[in-house]
């Protein structure tokens, strides 16, 4: 009987290091474009719709992104918890991307819709539909993420994987970026051009999340467990070093990127009068960060995710300086710098994602226990803080420097969009950097924990 149950081990865990099929990467890939049409149309586009066309205050927009995202990096942990404790046939993950989707791509379309409200009732909407998203887009990433974790337990498979998917984050990105502010261009006014954008961009998201549903299966399955409290797994969290490093590190680099693009919207449309040309600044850092990854991949399994991590990002800092000292109107100098950018730009879209997976078998090998979910909900707290802080740290920085919507600013306030686009972000980005370097797991002390956790 034990030698049964033991050779069983051996199969699931055998079929758990086996190479994963190009569909499959492609199909799991997908997930995450859905995911940051969404994400990054918040991201780059919800402060200036907040401000410029819904009509709030720069500062009461940036409190409404702090309350939300706090909000989101509640609801994290919680689907995390309620994500490791799911037991279907399809899986612990896997039936949230099913009933979660259609949620998803109502309250997308919410967040852009601006009824015509009192200025107070305008307020009141941003936040409710704010929080809404939030909590809609917890139900699906929070187990999408964590499916890295259960497709297979291969490190380098899991690099293969995270850049496949990291691949369709940036065409993700992209498609927003670059197809949002063109596609409000062909209504009449940009409410309207939001209003169907968010209707028509929380459709897709809804189809493709369903497709990834339907491509993947879980291949690694969790161990059988005493049932622990909500209190026990924070402790589990909080034994967990290399975690917490690289979610600190994630936190303080994500800041520097999503303050990054916010800007973009303020500083070409004010200092460059060039706003036709937003969609083709956010062309050049996330189009260019796509055609990057593979570079980033193949030196990830060379040099290390870590290193890889320190190197792209400062690369990126390199290039944000290199914008304060080109003259204003050299729009043509700004985006190819914005090119260089997307290089760097890609391994933080690649490392910590790939990172990640390994401080779960970490948090096994040292506990017995394996809680996916309730790490990545963790972690997913990262991006929803970083998006909370810099959220408000742009509103508030607008008003401290004099922001005025759609009018000529004042040169001070220039020369402040100019700051927050860099000198900022290059600040948070080098504390990144120093925090990560803290961080213990490579490729051979990997291997020994899987080991081990093998062994057992």
């Amino acid at each position: 009987m034990n030698n049964g149950k033991r050779e069983a081990a051996g199969t699931a865990a055998g079929k758990a290091l086996e190479a994963l099929g190009t569909w499959m990467k492609i199909g799991y890939g997908a997930g995450d474009f859905a995911a940051n049409i969404t994400f990054q149309t918040v991201t780059l586009f919800l402060m200036y719709f907040y401000t410029d066309v819904f009509i709030l205050g720069a500062s009461t927009a940036g409190m409404i992104f702090f309350i939300a995202k706090i909000w989101n990096a509640a609801c994290d942990p919680t689907m995390g918890y309620i994500a490791d404790r799911t037991r279907t046939r399809w899986g612990r993950n896997r039936p949230f991307l099913l009933f979660g989707a259609l949620p998803l791509g109502i309250a997308f379309f919410l967040l852009f819709s601006g009824p015509d409200l009192s200025p107070d009732g305008r307020i009141a909407w941003a936040l409710f539909t704010f929080l809404l998203f939030s909590a809609a887009y917890s139900v699906i990433n929070i187990p999408y993420g964590a499916l890295t974790a259960n497709l297979t337990m291969d490190t380098t498979e899991r690099s293969s994987l995270t850049g496949f998917r990291m691949a369709f984050a940036i065409f993700g990105s992209l498609f927003a970026a670059g197809a949002a502010k063109p596609l409000v261009a062909l209504f009449q006014d940009e409410l309207t051009g939001f209003r169907m954008t968010g209707l028509i961009f929380g459709a897709v998201c809804v189809a493709v999340n369903l497709v990834t549903f339907a491509s993947v299966r879980e291949r690694v399955a969790p161990p059988r467990e005493a049932h622990m409290s909500f209190r026990e797994d924070l402790a589990m969290v909080r034994r967990n070093r290399p975690f917490i490093l690289l979610t600190i590190s994630t936190i303080i680099q994500m800041i520097a990127i999503n303050l990054l693009a916010i800007m973009v919207n303020y500083y070409f449309k004010y200092n460059l009068d060039a706003a036709d040309l937003i969609p083709v600044a956010f062309l050049c850092l996330f189009a260019t960060a796509m055609v990057a990854m593979p570079l980033w991949v193949f030196l990830s399994s060379r040099w290390g995710k870590k290193k890889v991590l320190m190197t792209g990002t400062g690369f990126l800092a390199l290039m944000l300086l290199g914008l304060l000292a080109v003259p204003r109107g050299a729009t043509g100098l700004v985006l190819a710098i914005f090119v260089g950018a997307g290089v760097g730009l890609a391994s933080l879209y690649l490392c910590p994602w790939s990172m990640i997976p390994d401080t779960v078998e970490y948090s096994q090998w040292k506990t017995g226990m394996r809680r996916e979910g309730i790490l990545y909900g963790f972690f997913n707290f990262a991006f929803k803080f970083a998006a909370a802080f810099s959220g408000m740290i742009t509103g508030f920085g607008l008003d401290i420097i004099g922001y005025q919507q759609n009018t000529a600013q004042q040169e001070g306030t220039l020369s402040g969009i100019l700051m927050l686009m860099t000198i900022v972000p290059v600040f948070f980005i080098a504390a990144g950097i120093v925090i990560i370097g803290f961080y213990p797991i490579d490729a051979a002390m990997h291997r020994k924990m899987v080991s081990e956790i093998d062994a057992r």
